[in-house]
């Protein structure tokens, strides 16, 4: 056979262009067509790995099984399967041509970090709707991880290789075999070598885990280790937080997503990417609509299941879809679907009602229907003409909201507004409410807006009393007794600039993230000033590369720079005897093994060591200096 220095000139009738890529089994080339000059790409079999003639009648079936399941599909977000056949240079599978890259290429080289949360979110949004238009059809993936989907040119992500996927009323000669990539496989793969589409949710939960995080949530050095993770362990912590997402919402989505059980994951990864969205702080109607728009032709299977509450059990998992998955093999004709768009509201109408997305600002606010709550704002609901909720929200006036076709499903909430009576004991005292000094001392009665945070100082003399009010929080009558202090400050001579901002300062000798106020800043560089209003904010840092994280409150006055050092890094050495495993450290695993050859950087202060699957060995240290730490396994 002719060979160009990239390879084959030919592959069956197909004109051979270059060389795309190579791997251990063989290489993809960028081909022609010649009866119809379509551009294709080619995977072909290297001959030096097919040992026998079984060896190519596996290569051959495998590629003949990807072939037919493209044949059953037709999406968008799936490589089309044009030819399967065998050459001179081996087994061949010819395919749509996609120029783009490869996911987990983005991933090791870290341009994927370079992206913001939505556009993440976007590319996971593509890759559940392919699976779910997959699982809807009986199909099985079995191998989903970022080496199967292609990142186009224009940022649309392509699932591909669905050369080990089954149907799901279809046995495989490799029935208790353990098929797919070790670190995106479920549990159930792993101990049985079962896989149902819930299989594929569990894998599809660990691949947007990596790529919101950038780290595994099974991770470790052996094969071995990971999968006793993903069958024995809780998936990895992550800090400092994925910026963007509402506090907790990390652990909630991800916890059920990755449920070692497979009733108690999402139905569908259409669900988990909306439980994902639907989590994300301060997102606009409309930027939730664009994000979700992918996965309109699969609607959720579960509506308004709660996060903490599991999903009931699907009957018949190991041999057929359920109901719900049937359903929507149907054509589209059948049970019409019809997709509602407006401002800041999406619904999905059938023959059972409707699914309504319901947005309060602020967001969070509980929805009520007949004295059972549904959940928190975002919140998909399944509502009818005439259908009457109660939203409440603390710090704002309840609203009785009633549903209508074509209705605002996006709800301004009214913030309450009261008169609180401000009293302290020996009374008389100087009033500094956030920032702003008052006219009278107390007692004296101001307006309060609940759906703001205040606080409020009070100074008489050489005594004082602080206190900072949340959101709904209010004084409630109450008389604050004022405390003596070395130093009360007095009440200001002069005007003050309360609009000059204050500096923070964070000084340290590692990287480091921080949130203010909820809000993400990111890495920040040490030594750089952060301006910031005057008054007191929540400050989190943490820095996971030295176990580091830090939550506490600040006060800031008009002009000042707060300088705050953070701890020094020693080093910790773990030793454990007669066996070893795995060092875990503030919950987080290592990855290094307990045998004292590896010192690990960690910061100054008290931190919980121990070792994975050997809960009864954590145990207290206080790092003050480079330290060694040795006990019996």
């Amino acid at each position: 056979m002719e060979e160009t220095q990239n390879g084959p000139l030919t592959v069956g009738r197909y004109e051979i262009r270059k060389r795309l890529g190579s791997g251990a089994m063989g290489s993809v080339y960028l081909a022609e067509d010649p009866r119809i000059k379509r551009k294709l790409a080619i995977k072909v079999v290297r001959l030096d790995a097919i040992r026998s003639e079984a060896d190519r009648q596996d290569f051959l079936m495998r590629f003949q099984r990807e072939a037919e399941v493209s044949g059953l599909l037709n999406d968008p977000g799936i490589v089309t399967i044009y030819d399967v056949g065998d050459s001179e240079v081996g087994p061949f599978l010819a395919m749509e041509y996609v120029p783009g890259h490869p996911l987990d290429a983005l991933l090791k080289s870290g341009e994927i970090s370079q992206l913001d949360l939505t556009a993440k979110l976007r590319i996971a949004a593509g890759i559940a709707s392919a699976l779910d238009h997959a699982h809807a059809h009986g199909i099985i993936h079995r191998d989903v991880k970022p080496g199967n989907v292609i990142l186009t040119e224009e940022g649309r992500p392509k699932l591909m290789d669905f050369g080990i996927a089954k149907r799901e009323d279809a046995s495989l000669t490799q029935t208790g075999t353990f098929l797919g990539t070790p670190a995106y496989a479920s549990p159930e793969q792993i101990r049985e070598g079962k896989s149902t589409f819930r299989s594929d949710i569990f894998s599809f939960g660990v691949l947007v885990f990596e790529l919101l995080s950038g780290g595994l949530p099974f991770p470790g050095s052996s094969i071995n280790t990971i999968l006793y993770r993903i069958v024995n362990e809780a998936p990895a912590e992550v800090l400092p937080p994925v910026p963007g997402l509402a506090e907790g919402a990390w652990q909630k989505v991800f916890g059920r997503v990755l449920a070692k059980r497979p009733e108690e994951r999402f139905d569908s990864c259409g669900a988990f990417v909306r439980a994902l969205v639907d989590s994300v702080n301060g997102l606009a109607p409309e930027a939730r609509l664009a994000l979700l728009q992918g996965l309109r032709q699969i609607p959720p299977f579960q509506t308004g299941i709660q996060l903490d509450q599991p999903p009931p059990p699907s009957p018949q998992e190991t041999t057929a879809l359920p109901r719900s998955h049937r359903s929507l093999a149907l054509p589209l004709g059948i049970g019409a679907l019809v997709v509602i768009l407006g401002a800041g509201f999406f619904a999905y109408r059938s023959r059972r009602g409707g699914l309504v997305t319901l947005v309060t600002h602020p967001a969070e606010a509980r929805v009520i229907r007949d004295g059972k709550v549904l959940g928190t704002t975002p919140l998909g609901i399944k509502a009818s003409q005439g259908d009457h909720f109660r939203i409440e929200h603390k710090g704002y006036e309840p609203m009785d909201y009633t549903f209508t076709k074509g209705g605002p499903t996006s709800l301004d909430l009214k913030a309450l507004r009261t008169r609180e009576r401000l009293q302290t004991d020996p009374p008389g005292a100087l009033v500094v409410m956030d920032t702003v000094a008052l006219p009278d001392p107390t007692p004296t009665t101001v307006e309060w807006d609940q759906g703001k945070r205040h606080e409020l100082t009070f100074t008489r003399g050489d005594r004082g009393y602080s206190q900072l009010f949340l959101e709904g929080e209010t004084p409630s009558g109450k008389v604050f007794a004022l405390q003596p202090q070395a130093a009360a400050p007095p009440a200001p001579a002069e005007p003050v600039d309360n609009a000059q901002p204050a500096s923070l300062v964070i000084s340290a000798a590692y990287p480091f993230k921080a949130r203010i106020d909820g809000r993400d800043t990111g890495e920040l560089r040490s030594g750089s000033p952060l301006k910031l209003p005057a008054g007191s904010h929540r400050l989190e840092i943490a820095s996971p590369k030295v176990f580091f994280r830090d939550i506490r409150t600040l006060t800031l006055k008009p002009g000042q720079t707060l300088q705050l050092p953070l701890p020094e890094v020693s080093s910790l050495t773990v030793s454990t005897f007669p066996a070893a495993g795995i060092i875990v450290i503030d919950g987080v695993a290592t990855g290094v093994e307990s045998d004292g050859s590896v010192p690990i950087p960690v910061t100054r202060g008290r931190h919980t060591v121990g070792i994975a699957g050997h809960p009864e060995s954590q145990r207290v240290v206080e790092v003050a200096a480079d330290l060694t730490v040795k006990f019996k396994l």
